[in-house]
């Protein structure tokens, strides 16, 4: 592949968010997808800094990718790094307002952050999307959260009907 045939990347924001990287270097999503499989490998094997740096490839090659951001996001929780647990847990959020994983990727990272009152609400929100979604793994985990949270707990969730 000769560099000179590949298209300019222009720095436009818009562009970029839509995979302009991940163009420019030829790639498909599902080409990126291997890179999926790779980062949690290294990430079950405890290589979560190297982890980090493939997650991290990935977003920029395909930033509006939800599972990559929650990729990066459980990733760094495991390094103990909140505020990009934080921020990739947003990025989630936005992408993704209805998938559980967000809220409670963030829950956990204002927990480390000592945010204890932003830690709740994001749970609350966890359980109560996770409920809706029928993923019982999220709603298990957010409610555990929540009752380390002092002052809070999980509220029941109305059953869909």
């Amino acid at each position: 592949m000769n560099i000179q045939n590949q298209p300019a990347i222009t720095g436009n924001p818009e562009r970029l968010f839509n995979g302009e990287i991940r163009d420019a270097l030829g790639l498909s999503s599902d080409d990126l997808s291997v890179g999926l499989e790779v980062a949690g490998n290294l990430v079950r094997r405890g290589s979560t800094g190297e982890a980090l740096r493939v997650y991290a490839g990935l977003i920029l090659c395909e930033p509006a990718n939800a599972d990559f951001q929650t990729g990066l996001a459980n990733c760094a929780l495991m390094a103990e790094e909140y505020h990009l647990a934080l921020q990739a847990a947003s990025a989630v959020i936005a992408l993704a307002p209805r998938d559980p994983r967000g809220y409670l990727i963030s829950g956990q990272a204002c927990l480390g952050l000592g945010a204890q009152a932003e830690a709740a609400e994001d749970l609350q929100d966890a359980v109560r999307l996770g409920s809706e979604a029928g993923d019982a793994v999220v709603v298990d985990l957010a409610r555990r959260l929540l009752d380390s949270v002092p002052g809070s707990t999980a509220e029941p969730v109305a059953a869909a009907g």
